[in-house]
């Protein structure tokens, strides 16, 4: 672009660049759409022209497009039209069985109540609500709610009728449901029984039109300019994804996951099809090929390689046959795509080690950028293989505030000291990439990075405090780490010349900033290829 004015100069300020040095200039010019110069306030100047436009920074931060690597986008939009149970008051019971009252005299018969974010071990009645506290106030109408971590759905009887599904179903592989005296069902499912549930409370096209639109909406309130969904675009989302792309309507940057959780799933032909990662644009490409070994951190259902410190008989779930994992990521492995894994607990990261390994010997493949989604329980022999085999793990220490106190509780100290451990894992040289796994918790980019520098949980303790990063290191897991974990490090992620300028502009030199504050710092413009996307 030598030659080239600036159409866009932004000067007088703390530009976080994240080079290789991590450099900070005063200034930078943009011009179609692509970083042409960062520096100092005098070289980038001498780019302008009469009609390059001029934003003053005032010494405020501006920093790449926020990128979360792993979030459910769909999900995030979701939230406009789900009850909130994390709403202030929402710490019973009692409080969600009202909601869903009143919005059961709001809707029409037969339309489904949903509600998300409840956490059983903090409502005042210490367990999941179920079909018995749902029935009495919404007998015609299906209720589903989703807890906080999405791994675990309480429902209704209406709920129930509609899955197909007889009062005595089996528990299948990989999932269980909770059964009243009878064996009956109480209106409670973990991990794949979810399925049939979650298929009763698929959204309508309008609706998955206006959750998208609200979710890039909030992204770019945020800062947040590029999204990995994890939940899966496959099929109607990605239609409607399309066709908001091409209408100029869906500005963030998506990375789109095809989510499986077992052999029969209707995505896994997607594997003989000769798509596979990379496919796409820009603003929507085809991502990794995910599949789901084992539950949630929070659950706790994550599968571990020693029981529970909170529950001697409990290990978690874990949803595969070592030999039925290896054909199936042997499979997507072959067929040129990026393989990703949600994998929490030790045992379950063990597996899927062990599953990308063989891969690899029975097929290499040069370039590869295997991936783990969550990467929790991850101590320091499996930190080593994550080392050697070249693995890229999104991780979300923005859990620990919510959940922190638990996986203490839960695992117990010694293994929530090594969750997420992502400043060893980035001195040795991973490409760490941060996320938030929104809606489970804050979708903030922000609140990340935050919590990447303090892991603090909400009563003020600290799990692992060796593995806290600082500021520059967390705004690398959020951008540049988060493009090279969808092959895009070359395009974005960073401030430099011939790169997208997506940019996040705050209202302050975040340097100055006590880490504890960071993620309420406000967000004063967003930008997506120099154009302003969203001002405060």
């Amino acid at each position: 672009m030598a030659g080239d004015r600036a159409d866009l100069i932004f000067s007088g300020g703390v530009v976080h660049t994240v080079d290789a040095a991590n450099s900070i200039a005063e200034a930078v010019a943009v011009a179609g759409g692509r970083i042409l110069a960062a520096g100092s306030d005098a070289e980038v100047r001498a780019t302008g022209g009469p009609a390059t436009t001029h934003i003053e920074l005032r010494g405020r931060s501006l920093l790449p497009g926020f990128i979360d690597s792993h979030a459910h986008f769909v999900g995030v939009g979701g939230l406009r039209d789900a009850i909130d149970c994390k709403a202030p008051g929402m710490d019973s019971i009692a409080a969600l069985v009202e909601a869903v009252r009143e919005r059961a005299q709001a809707l029409p018969a037969g339309a489904v109540i949903r509600g998300r974010g409840y956490d059983h071990t903090k409502l005042a009645e210490g367990r999941h609500p179920n079909r018995h506290d749902f029935d009495p106030v919404a007998p015609d109408h299906p209720v589903i709610f989703t807890r906080t971590c999405g791994h675990i759905l309480a429902w209704n009887s209406a709920a129930l009728a509609r899955s197909g599904l007889p009062e005595t179903a089996p528990d299948p592989d990989g999932g269980r449901y909770d059964r009243d005296a009878d064996g009956n069902l109480l209106g409670v499912s973990y991990e794949r029984a979810n399925a049939p549930f979650q298929a009763v409370s698929q959204p309508s096209t309008d609706q998955l039109r206006s959750w998208l639109l609200a979710a890039n909406d909030a992204y770019l309130a945020a800062g947040g300019t590029s999204v990995h969904d994890a939940g899966g675009m496959a099929g109607q989302p990605v239609d409607i994804a399309t066709d908001l792309v091409e209408a100029g309507d869906l500005q963030v940057r998506l990375y789109a996951f095809v989510t499986v959780n077992s052999l029969d799933h209707p995505h896994v032909p997607i594997l003989n099809t000769g798509f596979r990662t990379g496919f796409g644009s820009e603003r929507l490409r085809i991502g990794a090929f995910k599949v789901m070994t084992d539950g949630s951190s929070s659950g706790p259902t994550a599968a571990t390689r020693e029981p529970y410190t909170s529950n001697s008989d409990d290990s978690g779930i874990a949803y595969w046959a070592q030999d039925d994992l290896d054909a199936l990521l042997g499979r997507a492995h072959r067929a040129g795509w990026q393989c990703t894994v949600h994998a929490v607990g030790d045992r379950a990261i063990e597996q899927t080690l062990d599953a990308l390994a063989r891969a690899q010997e029975e097929a290499p493949r040069e370039g590869l950028r295997h991936r783990i989604d969550h990467c929790g329980i991850t101590p320091p022999d499996l930190q080593q293989r994550v080392i050697r085999q070249g693995i890229v793990p999104a991780m979300q220490p923005a859990f620990f505030w919510e959940f922190g106190d638990g996986y203490i509780r839960n695992y117990g100290r010694h293994r929530a000291d090594v969750m997420f451990p992502a400043r060893s894992l980035i001195e040795a040289g991973v490409s760490v990439a941060g996320s938030s796994d929104a809606p489970v918790t804050d979708y903030r980019p922000l609140f990340a990075i935050e919590q990447a520098m303090t892991r603090a949980t909400i009563s003020g303790d600290v799990c692992g405090p060796d593995e806290r990063v600082d500021l520059d290191t967390a705004i690398r897991m959020h951008t540049i780490n988060g493009a090279y974990a969808s092959f895009t490090e070359d395009v974005k992620g960073s401030i430099e010349p011939g790169k997208l300028a997506d940019l996040t502009l705050l209202d302050v030199d975040l340097r100055d900033v006590p880490a504890a504050e960071v993620r309420d710092q406000p967000v004063a413009m967003t930008f997506v290829e120099g154009y302003t996307v969203h001002e405060s």
